[in-house]
């Protein structure tokens, strides 16, 4: 039986999500993309048209979101709008008995993923996230390796981003820049650092934050500037309300440095802001008993590596030999031209971001099938938001927080503000 799915947001993301289909379609056809929604009817169009020239079958444009679910023959829908959306789209979605894919993070606030998570367990409808670095093959072996003790005990995790945005509007995005609308550089690209961290190292207990705005003022520029490798997949999007030039109110949070105690006893590390001038650092670790693993870039295709202390480095196929059962599931070595036990891989940003979305809609698919839960479902959704959010929540109350108190509710005030003006 195929699978309809209709495509809800149409910028930036949702070409990607696009791409993702069309990849997806030369291995599989169980899944049939039926309906692209978007308030800009040529944003719609510019979409439904590459997903039409690429598939032969050209998706229905529609604009208006109740109009679709009405109407539209669907088993389920992919939200890849701003954040604020998700948990209002996914709801209505659910009591109409449709399935759900949503772009992480899962909601804007711990709340409103409650919500959707009750709305999942009310409807028997499912609620997957599209988590993406995690379905990184890369970092799949890195999981086996640290599951099989090749670095031993962990003992702590460092995951520092510090980089420069020279000013500018997070991806030339607006909502971004916005705290009621979940933006920020710790917040909206954070959680992906959550997840990873949580997947590589369990979960976790306790944050303790401080947090700031150091540049509250930002410059609307082209993205081509901002995110050249990003911005060919965002030129058709459109910014309403604001030009090129303009100067931002930044709201949102830019700086964070939080410090993690993980369930298994382990400390973490998470560093990220925008706002580092002269200095760039990317530092991705884990460090334990017998050595350090250094994490590759994810979506890069590099290997990872472990260091032992007396500087032997164990790198490429040697990785192999450590986990001699390790393999690719069944999925994935389709995507990856039929791997099962790789190292590395080479390929551009756009093929890998295409692979890993064509996984992310298969294994929502076959977790409605089947009845079962999608690898990142409300639990797994919550707990890299809620880790998230645990640095924007201590560091406003200059206090710990447990990251089970922020996913329900009990340490919210951060939150509540945004819970407050966007009516949740």
């Amino acid at each position: 039986m195929t699978f309809k799915i209709a495509l809800v947001g149409c910028g930036g993301m949702g070409r990607r999500h696009a791409h993702g289909y069309i990849e997806l379609r030369k291995h599989f056809d169980t899944v049939e993309m039926a309906a692209v929604c978007d308030v800009h009817h040529d944003v719609a169009a510019t979409v439904a048209g590459e997903i039409g020239e690429a598939t032969g079958a050209t998706p229905d444009i529609y604009t208006d979101f109740d109009e679709m679910i009405a109407k539209a023959d669907l088993d389920g829908v992919a939200i890849v709008t701003s954040t604020p959306m998700h948990h209002r789209f996914a709801i209505k979605a659910m009591n109409a008995g449709l399935h759900v894919i949503t772009e992480k993070p899962m909601g804007l606030t711990l709340k409103a993923c409650r919500q959707m998570r009750e709305a999942s367990e009310s409807t028997g409808k499912v609620v997957a996230v599209a988590e993406n670095y995690r379905r990184d093959p890369m970092n799949r072996l890195t999981k086996a390796l640290i599951d099989s003790g090749a670095i031993g005990t962990p003992y702590f995790a460092l995951d520092i981003g510090v980089n420069s945005s020279d000013g500018a509007v997070m991806h030339s995005t607006v909502w971004r820049a916005k705290k009621e609308q979940a933006g920020g550089a710790p917040l909206d690209a954070g959680v992906h650092n959550a997840d990873m961290l949580l997947y590589l190292m369990g979960g976790a207990n306790s944050v303790f934050a401080e947090t700031a705005i150091n540049e509250p003022q930002r410059t609307l520029r082209p993205m081509s500037e901002v995110a050249p490798v990003l911005a060919e997949m965002y030129n058709h999007r459109k910014e309403v309300g604001y030009s090129t030039g303009d100067i931002v109110e930044q709201t949102a949070v830019d700086t964070a440095f939080g410090v993690i105690r993980f369930k298994s006893g382990a400390i973490g590390q998470l560093l990220m802001t925008d706002t580092s001038h002269g200095q760039s650092l990317g530092v991705s670790t884990i460090s334990g008993s017998n050595g350090t693993m250094y994490r590759p870039r994810s979506r890069s295709g590099e290997s990872p590596r472990i260091v032992r202390n007396d500087g032997r480095e164990i790198t490429g196929d040697a990785l192999l030999e450590l986990v001699p059962d390790f393999e690719l599931d069944d999925t994935t070595s389709i995507l990856w031209n039929g791997a099962r036990r790789t190292s590395s891989y080479d390929m551009n940003f756009r093929e890998i971001d295409s692979k890993i979305l064509a996984y992310e809609y298969l294994d929502m698919v076959q977790a409605a099938e089947s009845g079962g839960q999608p690898e990142v479902g409300p639990k797994e959704g919550m707990d890299a938001l809620a880790l998230a959010y645990a640095l924007m929540e201590s560091g406003m109350s200059g206090l710990p927080v447990t990251v089970e108190d922020v996913a329900e509710g009990k340490a919210s005030a951060f939150q509540d503000e945004i819970d407050t003006e966007m009516g949740i």
